[in-house]
């Protein structure tokens, strides 16, 4: 197994424009897999099973009391700002 010279974490084989090359778990490097390391390694992919994903899309209505703690939260927001600003402008 090779390690990343900057990092220290496993480089594994991915492949890349019709070559293989070695490339950092943690930082992304790549080196060109050496043919003495191609025959150690073997690039496989495998999955059971079909893996099926639903993503559920909700429009909460706001309420009046969400709408006004908003404004209100902006308002306190900007007052600060203002603050902030006049003691560095003094």
């Amino acid at each position: 197994m090779k390690f990343c010279p900057k990092c220290g974490a496993p480089m594994v084989p991915v492949k890349k424009d019709n070559t293989v090359v070695l490339k950092c778990t943690k930082c992304g490097y790549e080196i060109p897999a050496p043919p003495e390391i191609l025959k150690k390694y073997r690039l496989e992919s495998r999955t059971k099973e079909k893996i099926v994903t639903t993503k559920v899309i909700s429009e909460r209505e706001e309420s009046e009391v969400d709408k006004e703690l908003l404004e209100q939260a902006k308002e306190e927001y900007y007052e600060f700002v203002l603050e902030q600003m006049g003691e560095y402008g003094e």
